[in-house]
């Protein structure tokens, strides 16, 4: 095989197969062509900044001025107002589509998300006594006796002076106190709690054209 200073024909084929000929901007990307056929993408180039920004794209920033207005075209809307992004998840049913919304900004506790716990409100059949009385009568009050018959008191018509009952030592009296279970009373507002995470407030935009 002829050789020619140094290297084969062959190589300098190869080479002259690899030199750019051609290239054009596709998608914002530099596309060079060379003169064996090959297409060499060189990366990202942009003549303007809106050729880094294609139709899709979002914007942030802490100014309000359109970003139509700071790049020198496309068309944008305002998106997001209020909510934060995040990223699409095809495994989640909240976060499978594109631009879906959902969330709440506050939330009211229903009775399946509050934690598992009891109140103790029951108490077992009991006895308890009464406070103890010290030396105590009660009065019994006499009215006029009336019939003739044997072993029946008998009067005139009149009431006799009031009497008083024998006196007692100091006891206290058994109270029965049936079982008993039941609810407690209800506590709380019922009041929807913050649902907010820690969050930095900026403008969003979509460009759509």
């Amino acid at each position: 095989m002829a050789t020619v200073d140094g290297k084969t024909s062959i190589k300098i084929d190869d080479l002259i197969n690899q030199t750019v000929v051609d290239g054009e901007i596709v998608g914002g990307h530099l596309i060079l062509r060379t003169r064996g056929g090959s297409e060499i993408d060189s990366g990202l180039v942009a003549s303007s900044p809106l050729d880094l920004m294609p139709i899709g794209y979002i914007y942030t920033s802490v100014v309000s001025t359109s970003p139509a207005t700071l790049f020198g075209g496309g068309t944008w809307v305002r998106i997001g107002q209020g909510r934060v992004l995040v990223g699409q998840d095809s495994t989640q049913t909240e976060f499978d589509t594109v631009e879906e919304t959902g969330g709440a900004k506050t939330h009211t506790l229903g009775t399946p998300e509050i934690p598992a716990h009891s109140h103790t409100n029951s108490h077992d059949h009991a006895s308890f006594s009464t406070t103890t009385d010290n030396n105590h009568t009660h009065t019994l009050t006499r009215k006029a006796g009336v019939g003739t018959s044997t072993g029946v008191a008998r009067g005139n018509g009149t009431a006799e002076a009031d009497g008083t009952t024998n006196s007692v030592a100091a006891h206290a009296h058994t109270v029965d106190v049936p079982a008993y279970t039941g609810n407690t009373g209800a506590i709380g507002s019922n009041s929807p709690h913050n649902n907010l995470q820690p969050y930095l407030v900026v403008y969003m935009w979509k460009r759509t054209a």
